[in-house]
């Protein structure tokens, strides 16, 4: 006859089989930080942009070199600056703040592995170190993937002349790849509470219909990039201004606000979009508390600030903002019925809960021991 384990057995058990999960999640972040950062650091994503290597050098050995252009003159040389060695200068910046990100990240996400492989409990944390670690090393990871998009996305835009290479998809692929197996797995993480006794906190729905939600979430965010990046003009406006104030020598007398002003409200879009960008390719979706998760709301009310903010964009040269041609712009409308579908799905898309009869919940309170009808007919 099998022998029936007990319940503390039974407990100690699962809090072993959610302690690994969580190591193993955890560790997978840790791996595909590593791999982005390999990528990164030694292929170019991009080719026609001053970061490309020439020759057979890494990227992070010749990525400077627009620095070294800019100085190699002296002062003479700042004095004469043009508008292509700024450009080339600030498309490596970029490029230096994402290593120093992701080195950041990288270091951050080591820290944790002490958490990570916790076993005993601690008097605060009880056993969720592992948890807390994973979830820390996601954002980590998050983090980075969000900074590779976004940095080559301004990189691209600068150059104008870039494209996409085949390492950037095969980026893409892991990034997208670790993002949805980590937040899959991670979701079923569940805390374990230890208040009176120590008792598991499951999920209440499962995390399905939440892939589902954030693989339409990231259709919409690609959709948005795709179509965005062909009208912006943002960078077009600041080189404009910095071959005024720069080049040229003139004053800001000489700058007419208006001309601007969809430059300016671009900005904000941009600022929507990174919002928007995070929070798909984070592991919110998939968070323990499900819709009552803190930032769940934030795709809903982002999607439709840009959907706001574009659509000003589209109505801009019907007002003679920017342009005196009143021309309908018919991507940056795609990328506003775009942003207001996602505002939709993203209220629509819900887990349903399941309605229980009046005697299912008479039953259900007996049990707790709290109805006193149910209590008083045994008695």
């Amino acid at each position: 006859m099998k022998r029936v384990s007990s319940k503390a057995t039974l407990l100690k058990k699962r809090v072993r089989i959610i302690q690994n999960r969580a190591k193993f999640v955890g560790m997978l972040y840790l791996i595909g930080l590593l791999a982005l950062m390999a990528l990164v650091v030694c292929m170019p994503l991009l080719k026609g942009t001053a970061i490309a290597p020439s020759g057979k050098k890494l990227v992070v050995l010749s990525f400077y070199q627009p620095f070294i252009d800019i100085f190699k003159g002296g002062i003479k040389g700042l004095k004469s600056l043009s508008i292509e060695k700024i450009d080339n200068a600030f498309v490596a910046l970029v490029f230096a703040i994402l290593l120093l990100t992701m080195l950041i990240d990288f270091l951050r996400s080591l820290g944790k592995l002490g958490w990570l492989f916790k076993r005993r409990a601690s008097y605060i944390n009880g056993f969720n170190r592992n948890m807390y670690a994973m979830d820390d090393m996601g954002k980590r990871f998050t983090w980075s993937f969000v900074s590779i998009i976004a940095s080559h996305v301004i990189i691209y835009i600068v150059t104008g002349t870039a494209k996409l290479t085949n390492f950037a998809y095969v980026t893409l692929g892991v990034g997208l790849g670790i993002h949805f197996i980590a937040g899959l797995i991670g979701g079923t993480v569940t805390i374990f509470t230890t208040e009176e006794q120590i008792e598991e906190q499951t999920r209440d729905y499962g995390v399905f219909v939440y892939f589902v939600r954030n693989a339409l979430q990231l259709a919409v965010v690609g959709a948005v990039l795709f179509f965005l990046i062909k009208e912006s003009v943002m960078f077009v406006k600041c080189r404009e201004l910095l071959g005024m104030l720069v080049v040229k020598k003139a004053g800001f007398k000489a700058i007419k606000i208006k001309e601007y002003l969809p430059a300016i409200v671009e900005l904000f879009a941009w600022i929507w979009v990174l919002v928007l960008m995070t929070h798909t390719l984070g592991a919110t979706e998939y968070n323990r508390d499900c819709s009552r998760g803190a930032g769940m709301a934030n795709f809903a009310v982002f999607s439709l600030l840009l959907t706001l903010t574009v659509g000003a964009l589209v109505a801009f040269p019907y007002l003679k903002i920017g342009t005196t041609v009143a021309t309908l712009n018919k991507n940056l409308l795609i990328v506003a019925i775009v942003a207001f579908g996602g505002f939709l799905l993203d209220c629509i898309i819900r887990p349903r809960s399941r309605e229980l009869s009046q005697e299912e919940m008479d039953v259900e309170e007996y049990f707790r021991g709290g109805n006193t009808r149910y209590n008083n007919t045994i008695i």
